[in-house]
C-alpha cells in the first residue's frame, strides 16, 4: 500500500511539474517583493498546482519547495525534518529502555523516572515541533507556488502582443441626393 501511495504521488507531481520548466528558472527570492500571494487567482495555464504542493509539503516537508525549483529552501525543510525525526527516534528508544509495561502493553512507569520523564518530554516536544514544521512547510510551499504562478501569468501576459494593423479602403456610400459616391477610409484591426 505504501509503495502504491508513493508511486501515485510521484506520478501526480511529475505531471503537475511538467509545464513548470519556464518558471523554474526564476528564484522566489528575486520576485517575492513584486507579488502578493493573497491576490493570487488560479488560472488553467498555471505551471504549479497550489493544493498538491501544499499537501505534499505537509506530509514530506520541503518537497513542494524542491519541486517548484527552490532547492535550498526545500533542503532546509527536509534537513529540519530529518533532525526532528532523529530526535524523536532516539528519545522513543530511550523511553522504551526504561519503560515498565503492563500486560496490555501500556506504560505504567519507568525504571528510572527522571530519565523516563525527561525523554518523554523531549519526545513530545519534538513531535509538536515536527507538526509545526509540517504546517510551516505547507504554508511556505503554497506561498512560493502562488508567487511563481503569478510571475508566470505575467510572463505569459507579456508574451501576448497587441497586433495593430491599418488598411486603406475605398467603398461606395450614398450621398444625400441618393447617388453612390466613392468614399476613402482606413480600417483599423486589433488582434490580441
Amino acid at each position: 500500500m505504501k509503495k502504491l501511495f508513493v508511486t501515485v504521488m510521484v506520478t501526480i507531481l511529475a505531471f503537475a511539474t511538467a509545464k513548470a520548466q519556464e518558471v523554474n528558472k526564476v528564484r522566489y527570492s528575486e520576485i517575492k517583493g513584486n507579488y502578493n500571494p493573497k491576490e493570487y487567482v488560479q488560472q488553467a495555464t498555471d505551471p504549479y498546482n497550489v493544493s498538491w504542493y501544499g499537501v505534499t509539503s505537509f506530509f514530506i516537508p520541503g518537497i513542494g519547495q524542491l519541486l517548484s525549483g527552490e532547492t535550498w529552501r526545500g533542503i532546509a525543510f527536509m534537513g529540519g525534518e530529518a533532525i526532528l525525526l532523529s530526535v524523536i527516534r532516539t528519545t522513543a528508544e530511550n523511553v522504551a529502555n526504561v519503560a515498565i509495561l503492563n500486560e496490555n502493553g501500556f506504560v505504567t512507569g519507568f525504571t528510572d523516572p527522571k530519565v523516563g520523564k525527561r525523554n518523554m518530554a523531549v519526545m513530545l516536544t519534538a513531535l509538536g515541533v515536527d507538526l509545526g514544521l509540517s504546517i510551516w512547510s505547507c504554508i511556505d510551499a503554497k506561498r512560493v507556488v502562488r508567487v511563481k504562478n503569478m510571475y508566470y501569468q505575467d510572463l505569459i501576459g507579456d508574451k501576448k502582443t497587441l497586433e495593430l494593423s491599418f488598411a486603406p479602403s475605398i467603398s461606395l456610400a450614398p450621398d444625400p441626393s441618393g447617388s453612390l459616391q466613392p468614399c476613402a477610409g482606413i480600417s483599423l484591426q486589433l488582434k490580441f
